[in-house]
């Protein structure tokens, strides 16, 4: 699903015009202003998701578009093979999330369970999903929602790792990429809506897309790819020997970035429960001496014969007296009531063994936290950096297009600035350090090319440097390991879409014949003339399937089921049969069917259609 804003229209164009335009392809305007409220009372925020941060769609509002005009574009939905799923107006706003949230309502009213749905903000839409009034539906439905891979490469490290295509499973040699074709078509419609009346904006786009629909069709047996897996097998199997890595350690490569990055990201939470004790135990040993500083105070220590009314300490003695007492009490307290946090923080972690100041975990998380500050910045920064490499062999790799290239140069100069402010603290902190570091200028961390010329790389506690995931080498063969994996699965969904398609050929052409039949016997000649019509334009598109399917059943690593020639047979005896109840002349019959050349057949249904 994408939003696009070409399907413009002025506000007060073809006032005059009353009528409403009835459209199957658009979703009510009522389930979509519900959601309006829905993100209003439920305070659907993604502030949290900073990888779509860069991106309009993710925080667009309606006060961001010029009130010139009404519509302002369409939110469309299709399906992998390029079908029409819904459409979304956009009145006088962004791409707002009432419009996702009502194309998803749609797939799971209609389109049963386990469905997928890509988004260029995937991270964050399936955050607002979980939010919504359909979280629970969507759980229930196992309806997933991520990134398409075009897209998803201008997207952090991390946020790939975790909802890019080439990571997960489920979703073949897809990349959820078919809007972008869908509004390469449809942009040609623009100059014909703008300046239309509601009723002909909407007609115009209805149209298009059920001509946009006959064409998907048309092309819907040209979904066969084999190439991949004869290709990069060869590759892959020739590293493996060089190497001794196995198809293990490419999916083990995939979760150790992703955790080093997660690391990075956040501090660990081991060492964050030992910093926290061990500021409890130095808040217990303060309150320990302050305790026992009051008790060995000298008033305390005096006998009752040194106050004697000659002493002239009666009256200091007694003020002094209360004084130790209420500091005593006070000591006593605090002493008391840290001693019942840490042992209360002990159970909670498990803690079996008091820690001492002398023992070595404590003097190594005393030194941490001494440095915690400085350590912190260095790992978020050092995370930036190794994010920022990582994209860039992307935007460098040979094949990877021009447009690809431009979104993720602009991710990374948004992603810079974030480069820059991790860079100025690292840089404060630097001098305190014991012994002191060097200071680093923006200049040279942002000219990095490769992860050996970083130097905090070389100090990190996860020794990136001699990780086997980080070498360009071994994470080019990965990618094309996960490519490999979901092309096989692929094959085995296309498996039984190839079912499907014959399937649908055989009765659909049935139902056609069946229906201009019905026609003819209620004497309704124009409809079943009409119908003759549409049969005879499927049918061409279907002989054409016909030819791509036995050509798919004839390929090298084609392993499913084969039945052409069954659901051929079974045509053409239906066809046989509709000729055989006709008027019996022949010729007649197969000029309406095959004689009858595509301008006659358009200046037929256009006539027919308007009447």
């Amino acid at each position: 699903m994408d939003g696009n804003f070409s399907a413009k229209r002025l506000n007060g164009s073809g006032s005059t015009d009353p009528r409403t335009f009835e459209s199957d392809y658009f979703i009510p305007g009522d389930d979509i202003e519900h959601f309006k409220k829905n993100a209003a009372e439920k305070q659907l925020n993604t502030k949290a998701v900073t990888c779509s941060s860069n991106w309009s769609g993710a925080k667009a509002t309606e006060e961001d578009t010029v009130k010139v005009f009404k519509q302002t574009g369409i939110f469309v939905l299709a399906c992998r093979h390029g079908f029409m799923e819904c459409i979304a107006e956009m009145k006088q706003s962004g791409e707002l999330v009432k419009y996702g949230l009502a194309a998803v309502k749609q797939i799971i009213d209609f389109c049963g369970n386990d469905n997928a749905i890509g988004h260029d903000i995937g991270c964050t839409s399936r955050v607002t999903v979980a939010n919504s009034d359909l979280g629970e539906r969507a759980r229930e439905a196992g309806c997933r929602v991520v990134i398409n891979a075009f897209h998803g490469f201008a997207h952090n490290r991390l946020c790939q790792l975790q909802n890019h295509l080439l990571y997960l499973l489920g979703f073949g040699n897809e990349d959820l990429e078919t809007c972008k074709q869908i509004f390469s078509s449809s942009n040609s419609c623009a100059p014909l809506i703008r300046h239309a009346s509601y009723f002909h904006w909407k007609q115009f786009l209805d149209l298009h897309f059920d001509q946009w629909d006959m064409d998907k069709y048309l092309e819907l047996s040209k979904f066969f790819a084999l190439g991949i897996i004869k290709s990069y097998s060869v590759e892959l199997t020739k590293f493996k020997v060089l190497t001794n890595f196995g198809d293990e350690d490419f999916e083990t490569w995939h979760q150790e970035e992703l955790a080093y990055l997660k690391d990075c990201a956040s501090e660990p939470t081991a060492t964050s429960v030992s910093v926290v004790y061990v500021v409890e135990l130095q808040k217990l040993q303060f309150a320990e001496k302050m305790y026992a500083s009051v008790t060995q105070a000298p008033f305390l220590s005096y006998t009752a014969s040194n106050f004697t009314p000659e002493s002239g300490l009666n009256y200091v003695s007694r003020q002094c007296s209360n004084s130790v007492s209420a500091k005593y009490s006070s000591a006593r307290r605090k002493y008391e009531l840290q001693l019942n946090v840490v042992e209360h923080f002990e159970q909670q972690n498990s803690i079996q063994s008091h820690w001492s100041p002398q023992d070595p975990e404590y003097l190594a998380v005393e030194d941490y936290a001494r440095h915690h500050a400085f350590i912190r910045v260095v790992e978020e920064l050092e995370g930036l950096v190794v994010q920022r490499l990582f994209e860039l062999c992307k935007a460098n790799l040979v094949g990877t297009g021009y447009k690809m290239r431009k979104h993720i140069s602009k991710a990374l100069a948004c992603r810079s600035a974030t480069i820059r402010t991790a860079l100025d603290r690292y840089n404060k902190l630097a001098p305190r350090q014991k012994p002191s570091r060097l200071k680093l200028e923006y200049s040279d961390v942002i000219g990095y090319s490769a992860l050996g010329k970083f130097s905090l790389l070389k100090v990190s506690h996860a020794d990136i440097l001699v990780k086997p995931w980080a070498q360009p080498a071994n994470r080019e063969m990965a990618m094309k390991y996960f490519k490999i994996l979901w092309s096989k699965e692929e094959i085995l969904c296309l498996n039984i879409e190839v079912q499907c398609l014959v399937a649908w050929i055989v009765h659909h052409e049935k139902q056609l014949l069946a229906a201009e039949e019905k026609f003819r016997d209620a004497g309704a000649d124009g409809l079943a003339a009409e119908m003759r019509l549409f049969y005879a334009e499927r049918h061409r598109v279907n002989s054409i399937h016909r030819q791509l399917l036995h050509k798919i059943y004839m390929l090298d690593g084609y392993s499913g089921q084969r039945h052409e020639d069954a659901g051929r047979e079974e045509l053409r005896k239906q066809a046989d049969d509709g000729d055989d109840e006709g008027d019996g002349d022949e010729e007649e019959e197969e000029g309406v069917v095959d004689a009858m050349n595509l301008r006659e057949c358009l200046e037929r249904a256009t006539s027919l259609y308007f009447a």
